[in-house]
């Protein structure tokens, strides 16, 4: 695993959250139409387990971003923040993070209760690279049409 400072992490978690947050003040109606977007995270061919997936809005993609929870079996789902499930059409920057507690269990995000706590305060830190993880850095894009669609990740830890 790469060496990453503490504010490497905070920055990361600080920006998940503020994705939460933002959104250009849209209320919930105004929010645009979604169709249904789910895949499969894998990390060296074996599924990822209890990741978060986040799209984020790129260009002229309305909307808020979307986020899921990989499973046991690496399958997420995505909901849009503060609307409904799944994405709205257009293009999105996409991260995908996965918090580890010292003794190396999962550290889950569980947004169903609004913002969850910071993993950093829990002695979690992010276990992927962050060519997947980082809003900023991410390598990783995806194109969601008006019929949604399925959107697999291959990541490599090398």
């Amino acid at each position: 695993m790469m060496f990453r400072s503490p504010c490497s992490h905070l920055c990361l978690y600080v920006l998940i959250l503020g994705l939460a947050g933002c959104g250009g003040g849209e209320e919930l109606a105004d929010l645009p139409e979604t169709a249904p977007v789910s895949g499969v995270v894998t990390m060296d061919g074996k599924p990822l387990s209890y990741a978060t997936v986040t799209f984020v809005p790129k260009g002229l993609t309305k909307g808020v971003e979307c986020i899921g929870v990989t499973d046991e079996q690496g399958k997420y789902t995505l909901k849009q923040m503060r609307g409904a499930e799944g994405a709205p059409a257009g293009e999105y920057l996409v991260a995908i993070s996965q918090f580890k507690k010292s003794d190396g269990s999962p550290f889950i995000l569980d947004f169903s209760d609004g913002e969850p706590e910071a993993p950093i305060n829990q002695g979690a830190v992010e276990s992927l690279p962050l060519k997947y993880s980082s809003v900023l850095d991410s390598i990783l894009n995806a194109q969601v049409t008006d019929a949604g669609g399925d959107f697999p990740f291959e990541l490599e830890s090398k």
